[in-house]
């Protein structure tokens, strides 16, 4: 899954010579905490956040009257303020590296840059929360059934088969390590008409450690 795929072509930019002041007001109008600052071309120059513009805003404890503070804003360039380093990803990057990159550095938002390190959308959390849910499968009314794989070989296969056999679909599989010595695989599918198949799976030997069902109001 690309990046491209997922992202909001749309984007709100801001260019370097404008205002502090300027772009504070862009930004409390839009609730954004990070805008991308772009040149004449949508060539990535930076991007500033909303801590960049707390930092030179004064505070309310400061002397200097509201109209004294918008003066020294509006002279503010953003280019004084913005980061230059940025993090960016491809438009061609999978989606994993996105959410890598956002967990990794705790960041809301990433800028999309293409070849020509030109801007083309941006990615932010609530786009990976979505492929998260999708992956999981979990706004499809189903069962989750998790199953103890600790020192088994080929279970994908035998899992499947069964299924197969039963005639249901797989929603989703995942696997994850428990520590270092767990391992365990989820399915997700449709076992309204087929909820003995979880006795199958036992009968074949796999250890269940959880089933939960979720029922999606349509």
């Amino acid at each position: 899954m690309q990046i491209k795929e997922f992202m909001s072509k749309n984007v709100v930019t801001v260019g370097e010579d404008q205002s502090v002041l300027e772009v504070r007001n862009i930004m409390a109008e839009h609730n954004f905490r990070r805008v991308p600052v772009v040149d004449d071309i949508k060539r990535i120059k930076g991007i500033l956040t909303a801590g960049d513009v707390g930092r030179a805003t004064p505070s309310d404890a400061s002397t200097l009257s509201k109209y004294e503070a918008n003066y020294i804003l509006g002279k503010l360039k953003i280019k004084d303020l913005m980061t230059k380093n940025v993090v960016t990803v491809k438009e061609d990057d999978e989606i994993e590296r996105a959410a890598y990159l956002m967990y990794q550095n705790k960041f809301g938002v990433l800028p999309v840059v293409d070849a020509d390190n030109k801007l083309c959308g941006i990615v932010a959390d609530s786009d990976i929360l979505k492929v998260f849910v999708d992956i999981l499968g979990y706004a499809t009314s189903s069962t989750k059934i998790t199953i103890d794989v600790s020192d088994k070989v080929g279970v994908i296969a035998d899992l499947g088969t069964i299924f197969k056999n039963r005639g249901v679909n797989i929603i989703s599989v995942l696997s994850r390590a428990v520590g270092q010595q767990k391992k365990e695989v989820m399915i997700r599918a449709d076992l309204t008409n087929a909820m003995d198949i979880i006795e199958e799976i036992r009968d074949a030997g796999y250890n269940i450690t959880d089933i939960s069902t979720i029922k999606v109001q349509k």
